[in-house]
Parts: structure tokens; sequence; C-alpha cells
């Protein structure tokens, strides 16, 4: 689609669907990659099996250097049948190149495990003087921090076992959850007269300002996800039966270890992140009673939650495609073309439909190929939001990707979620700069409030959720829809309290959260990076443009260190008990804001 054609978007982003030709021309295409990549694999593997005890430090960088390339080739064929499913995952061609893909990538990492086997076999002594060598430089952050998971690794035969299992015992299970919540529609009047809804838009409801609407789209999500509770119950209970099962063979003392590690922080940096929220949720509770009274009630339902105060306007997808790139200019030109290319390259696809995976994403694709964008655009001005929060990423994986390699490029989730975060903030900031309607103006700070509290209360609900699901399963109960929903109200409980009202069928509020399924206890990573962005946002008002260097060179080093070593520059010592103080002082801020009006 042309930058002509997306100006022309209608209602709901109408028409604007990204065009996926530069990674691959087709389907054949994509596979050829695959078989090429795979081919260059084998090659990789006849060259380097059994040499890592003696390796050099000039021939391990050119043995990385072609692993960067075969990992381009992999991922950009990858991430084309990935990105054709979630734009239709009914589509039978689409399922079947998804399903291709992920055998060859098994095979694939099968012939190229013996690089990680026999690097992590290494003496520590002998690693280190091989990773601290001059020509790894770009990539000495990446193989020292990939020891650590030394200890949970198993022989190459064993690990091999474990991947070629991988789409039956995994995928497969995700693919069927992707499938009956993407495709689950319900009749639904939301005004237009009956019509089938996506989940995405019923959810979409709650934040309509008609009160009686919003009750009646959460109660008819409810209806349309009772019946199939017990077969996504099932189809998390056996990814958590599975998980804890390889978790126990990798020797992992417990099932957020491994998030850890991936994040590259220390358990107890989160714990105590985790009981800093939960002992601030007298806040969120504060703004539920303050909202109720604003808004006539004597406490809200949950339906009243998301609840518009001041009647904000409608906001199209050319329109948010203005306000996230000016907003972004103030801060940077560089970022703002960062996200104009975005548009004009086609790499957006922001129109709803039947059959489209629900909810956003960002995906890196390959350090040698652009990102893409997904949403879904139904033109509320949370949607502005969303879009700047998905460009966020955008930007970091454009301009890591510019000056690291492909190994590393990516951080781990937790700091993954700052850039987006960020970009959230620098979008709010000029939303409420420009806006001259005094609803709409009241409408946005309150949703910056609220989208706060999703962001730490929620996710750490969420991540409090798996927590207790997990434990519960490897004390030997099935996760049945009737437990999860039991695990799941007492979290919610917790957060909100007396200050809002559940309803009975918000037990089923578990089931149509795709994280869960894809990535456990990613949830965490949201509220540990809106909390960190805060106290970035306080010292780029207080810094201004100063900050805004720093804050590129962060953005550019990618992975290239620990999350501790690219926050320390910028002022966040992980390691500090009031480390987190900064953000709930800014959330408190706020509310006091928003409570006056």
């Amino acid at each position: 689609m042309t930058t002509a054609e997306h100006s022309h978007s209608g209602a709901n982003a109408e028409g604007v669907r990204w065009d996926l030709s530069p990674l691959a021309s087709d389907a054949r295409a994509a596979q050829e990659l695959l078989t090429e990549g795979i081919a260059r694999a084998r090659t990789f593997a006849e060259r380097y099996r059994g040499t890592l005890a003696t390796i050099t430090p000039a021939t391990l960088a050119t043995a990385l250097d072609e692993l960067a390339v075969i990992d381009n080739m992999l991922s950009r064929a990858s991430s084309y049948g990935h990105l054709r499913e979630a734009t239709d995952v009914s589509n039978p061609e689409n399922r079947d190149l998804s399903a291709t893909i992920d055998r060859n990538l098994v095979d694939a990492g099968n012939v190229l495990r013996f690089f990680d086997l026999e690097w992590l076999a290494l003496d520590q002594e002998i690693a280190d003087v091989l990773a601290n060598a001059p020509e790894l430089a770009p990539n000495r952050h990446y193989l020292l921090a990939a020891r650590r998971f030394a200890p949970h690794t198993l022989e190459e035969q064993e690990e091999r076992m474990l991947a070629e299992r991988e789409p039956a015992a995994v995928s497969a299970w995700q693919a069927l959850y992707g499938r009956i919540t993407s495709t689950l529609e319900v009749d639904f009047d939301g005004g237009d007269g009956p019509e089938p809804h996506t989940i995405d838009r019923l959810l979409a409801h709650v934040r309509n300002p008609d009160r009686a609407l919003r009750q009646r789209a959460l109660e008819t999500l409810y209806v349309g996800l009772e019946p199939q509770t017990e077969t996504l119950a099932q189809v998390y209970d056996t990814l958590v039966g599975d998980r804890l099962a390889t978790d126990k063979l990798r020797g992992y003392g417990d099932p957020m270890d491994r998030t850890h590690l991936n994040n590259e922080l220390d358990g107890a940096v989160v714990n105590r992140m985790m009981e800093a929220v939960e002992a601030h949720y007298g806040l969120a509770q504060r703004w539920f009673r303050a909202k109720a009274k604003i808004l006539g009630l004597e406490r809200l339902e949950l339906w009243d939650q998301y609840a518009p105060i001041g009647n904000g306007r409608a906001v199209d997808y050319l329109e948010a495609r203005t306000l996230v790139e000016t907003a972004f200019g103030r801060f940077s030109p560089r970022i703002e073309g960062v996200a104009r290319d975005f548009f004009s390259q086609s790499r957006i696809d922001a129109e709803p439909r039947p059959g489209k995976r629900g909810g956003a994403f960002c995906a890196p694709v390959a350090q040698d190929a652009p990102a893409y964008v997904l949403m879904n655009f139904t033109d509320q001005m949370n949607d502005v939001m969303t879009l700047a929060h998905e460009l966020g990423h955008g930007m970091h994986f454009t301009l890591s990707a510019e000056r690291q390699s492909a190994m590393s490029m990516h951080t781990g989730l937790a700091l993954a979620e700052v850039p987006s975060t960020f970009a959230e903030l620098l979008t709010f900031d000029h939303l409420l700069a420009t806006e001259s309607d005094p609803d709409t103006r009241r409408a946005l700070i309150c949703e910056r409030v609220e989208g706060s509290f999703a962001t730490v209360f929620r996710q750490t609900v969420l991540a409090r959720y798996e927590q207790r699901a997990y434990q519960s399963r490897d004390e030997g109960s099935t996760l049945t829809a009737e437990r999860l929903s039991a695990i799941w109200m007492d979290a919610n409980r917790a957060y909100y309290g007396d200050s809002v009202q559940l309803p009975d069928g918000y037990r089923f509020g578990w089931s149509y959260i795709p994280h869960f399924i894809s990535t456990r206890f990613y949830t965490y990573a949201y509220a540990f990076a809106h909390l960190t962005t805060l106290a970035l946002y306080a010292q780029y008002r207080e810094h201004g443009a100063a900050f805004a260097e720093q804050y590129m060179e962060f953005l550019a080093a990618g992975g290239s260190k620990s999350p501790a070593d690219l926050l320390a520059p910028l002022g966040v010592d992980l390691s500090s008990p009031k480390v987190w103080d900064a953000g709930f002082e800014e959330m408190t801020r706020m509310v006091e804001v928003a409570e006056e009006g």
C-alpha cells in the first residue's frame, strides 16, 4: 500500500495493511530463503564443529559473522510466514507455511546447537580470554551473557530431542489457542445493528460513554468465551505442565527463573519491584473511588473501570499518524524519521478484520530487515497510544540494528518495553500540549492514569496469577477452567479491594490473554519498564536535549550490555531499594491532577 492509499483510510483504518514483499515475494520465496539458510547452517557446522576448544579470537569473530548471516536469513523467512499468519490465522496456506517454517527452524537449531554447547562447555577462564579479545568486542556481552544458561543446558542429544518435540508439544497448542481466540465472533449491537464482534471489538466498547453499552459488551464477551474456556484451560494446563517438566530437566528451581535469565534481571530485583507495586495498590483504589464520585456512582462496576471522563473525541488513522510523528519529532528528528518510514513503507497493518490476530505487536524481523507493526485500530484516542507504543519498539529495533550485530541487537523483555513506554509518554505530553478541547484533555489525563495502572498494577496482577497457576500445577492440580477462574479472581480482588465490583463473568478474564500462552511471566516486564521509564522521563523533563542524546545512545546500544549497565548512565540504579520511588511519585502526581479535573 502506498502512502497515498494510507492517507485515504476510512473508519477503523480501513485498507491499512502491510506489504511483506520486501521480506519475501511469496510463500515459495520464503521457503527457498529458509532452505538456503539451513544449507548455510550445515556448511557452518561442517566447518566449526569440534573447533571451539582451540579456536582463536579471529576465527571466533569470523564464525559469529557467518552465524549472523544465517540468523538473518532464517529470521526473514520465519517472520514472513508468521506475519502472514497473524493477519489471517484461518487461512490453510498461512497455517501450512507457518508449520513448515517451525519444523525447519527446529532442524536449523539442531544443526547449529553444537556451537552454543561447545561455547558453554569451555572453562570460564578460556571463555573470558576469548570474549575480551578486541576482535570480539561487538559480541562480547552476547558471548559472556550466554554462559548464564550453562547450568541449565543439557547434552546435545537431549537438547535436540527437546527441540524436535517443540512443534507438537508447544507450537501446536499455541496455534490452537490463537485460532480459537482470533476467530471467536459474537453478535453484538454496538449502535449500528447486530453484527459479528471479535474479542478486540467487544473490548473496545469498555471505553464507550454509554454505560449500558459497556456492560452489555463485557457480558456478551463472557457469554461468548464460556463455551471455549474448558478448551483454553486445557491448552494452558498442557503448556504449563510441559514447561514445569522441562524446568526440572534443566534444573530450574522456580518457574520464573528462566524468564529472569532471559531478561538478565536478578529475581530479587523483580520480587522487590512486585512487592512495591502491591504496596501501592491503595493508590489505584483511591482513584477508583474518586472516579466513582466523578461519574456519580456509589461504586464502580468493572465495566466502569475505563469509562471515559470527559467526552473524548474520535481520532482517525491519518490524524493518529500525524500526532505520533509530531510527538516523536519534538524529541528527536531521527526517531520521527523512523516512525515515518513505517507508514511510507507500508510496514503497519492496522485494519481490524475477522481472522486477524488480536492485540498489537512490533516484530523485529531481522538485523538486516526492517520491523513491522500489527495493531487493530478502532478510531479511539487509546489507539493513538497503542500506535506510539509499537513504534517505540520500532525505533529501538531500528537504531540497535544499525549499530549492533544480529547477536547483540536484542534486549530481554523487561528492557525491551522501556522504549515503547517512553514513546507513549512523549505522545501523551504532545497530546496534552496541543489539544484544545477541555473534555478531550480531561479524558487524556484520566486515560494516562488508567494506562499507568493497567501497565504497572494490572500486569503485576497477571504475574501473580501466573505464579499461583504454576504453583497449583506443580503441586499436582490440573488447571481446569474452574481452578484458573478461582486463581484469577483471587489475584484481582487483591488489586481492586472493595473499590470495584467484579461481575461473575469476569472469572473468565484469564482466557483471552495471549501472553500466558506465548511467553510465561512476560507481563512483569511491562511493570518493570513503566516504572523505569517514569524515572527516565523525569530526567528528560529536567535535562531536555542533553538527555535525549543519552537516550538515543541507549536505544542504539541494543542488548550489548546488561540492563543494569545500560540504565546506569541514565541515572537508574537497579540495586537501590528506592529505585521505584520516582515512578510511584509520578503516578501519585497524575492521580492528583486527575482528581482535580
